[in-house]
């Protein structure tokens, strides 16, 4: 082999190195993003899924998009999402508050877990894998760091679809944040499903538990 060949076989052989390198660390962060997703998902998860019958991929498909937009509105900075994506949606008024509620509570969950994580995701499929349900992701663009929202200046909650969006959005069931509040699960159930309202007390109680969360997280 003459040295000219022999450069060019060691260029071709770096090449594909670099190739390989590359795609084992795009293989390793579809795992590494496909498992905070589903992990950022967790809470809301049997809201969506009802495996009585077998391993539920609508129900997780459809909660894993969600989770996906969230994801993506993250990853660019912004703080939720826009009004204009959720009326282009073939879905009644009620319907269109409860996903825009759940995509925010998302959002938020993102920046407070997985803020270093800054690759998008441009599909998810969820997939039976030999009785187990698993997500895979394709990766889209990675973008820059960015600052993450200041989330404390939103007023008190008065409905109870912003009662269950900042719960989901600190992490917690009924049980630790209505430990957390010093108040009953009963009570917190009735917030929930509009049967009652905080008082200003309380209301006062739950911005603060938000804010020290968030605090905590920076």
């Amino acid at each position: 082999m003459s040295h000219k060949q022999d450069k060019a076989a060691k260029r071709k052989a770096k090449l594909k190195a670099r190739k390989f390198h590359a795609e084992q660390h795009r293989l390793y962060q579809s795992g590494r993003i496909a498992d905070a997703l589903m992990d950022l998902c967790a809470d809301v998860l049997p809201e969506y899924v009802d495996d009585s019958r077998g391993i539920d991929l609508v129900g997780r498909n459809i909660l894993w998009r969600m989770g996906m937009v969230a994801w993506n509105i993250a990853v660019t900075g912004r703080r939720e999402i826009d009004e204009s994506s959720i009326n282009t949606m073939k879905l009644d008024e009620e319907s269109r508050r409860m996903v825009r509620d759940e995509v925010n509570a998302l959002v938020r969950l993102k920046y407070k877990k997985y803020p270093d994580l800054r690759t998008s995701i441009s599909n998810v499929s969820a997939v039976n894998a030999a009785g187990v349900a698993k997500l895979k992701v394709v990766l889209g663009d990675t973008f820059p760091a960015v600052s993450i929202p200041d989330f404390t200046d939103e007023s008190g909650l008065l409905t109870p679809e912003q009662l269950l969006a900042k719960r989901k959005a600190l992490g917690l069931s009924q049980v630790k944040f209505a430990a957390a509040l010093n108040v009953s699960v009963k009570k917190v159930s009735a917030w929930e499903h509009g049967k009652a309202e905080p008082s200003e007390d309380e209301i006062e109680k739950i911005a603060a538990l938000f804010r020290e969360k968030v605090c905590c997280n920076k």
